[in-house]
């Protein structure tokens, strides 16, 4: 605590619609803001209490955080959409209903940041499935036993330069 950005991260246990005997992590930068989900999950990392938090350099760390985890996923395989894809629309209230889909990086960026955006789950190939909702700033990873790429590779991979902290939390709580 106390760094205005770092990764934690987490074994979770197989649970969901994540394809049996695959391993499931979560992933999240820090602090989070003072969400009562995280709260009751057990977590104690938040932003009103880091005196070194920045929102600007956060939310900029964030999206280098989005954009590294897609890279290490898409070098896994071909990116498929398993839900159905939030499209761009010229007007505020309703722009999830259109006819161009969002790109990749925003299906899984607004339901980070979105409460009322519909869970985004993607696969990768064979071998790996990344998921986001909820209006958590958390991925959920789940990786195939035959993945070119472990858990400890990917977090490697996207934490470079970031303080890196495992954590375990009630996941069911998030």
């Amino acid at each position: 605590m106390g760094n205005s950005f770092s990764i934690n991260w987490g074994m979770v246990q197989q649970g969901g619609d994540f394809p049996p005997g695959w391993l499931v992590y979560a992933l999240w930068p820090a602090p989070v803001n003072d969400d009562e989900c995280f709260h009751k999950a057990g977590y104690n990392d938040f932003q009103s209490q880091d005196e070194h938090y920045c929102e600007a350099h956060w939310e900029q760390q964030a999206n280098i955080l989005h954009q590294r985890l897609i890279e290490v996923m898409e070098a896994m395989g071909q990116a498929e959409l398993l839900n159905k894809p939030l499209f761009k629309q010229r007007t505020i209230a309703g722009f999830w209903t259109g006819r161009k889909p969002l790109p990749l990086t925003e299906q899984l960026w607004w339901p980070l940041i979105e409460d009322n955006v519909p869970e985004a789950s993607v696969r990768f190939g064979q071998f790996v499935q990344l998921r986001t909702g909820n209006g958590h700033h958390l991925y959920w990873l789940a990786l195939s036993p035959d993945a070119p790429l472990n858990f400890t590779g990917v977090l490697q991979s996207v934490a470079q330069g970031w303080p890196r902290r495992c954590v375990q939390l009630d996941w069911g709580k998030l």
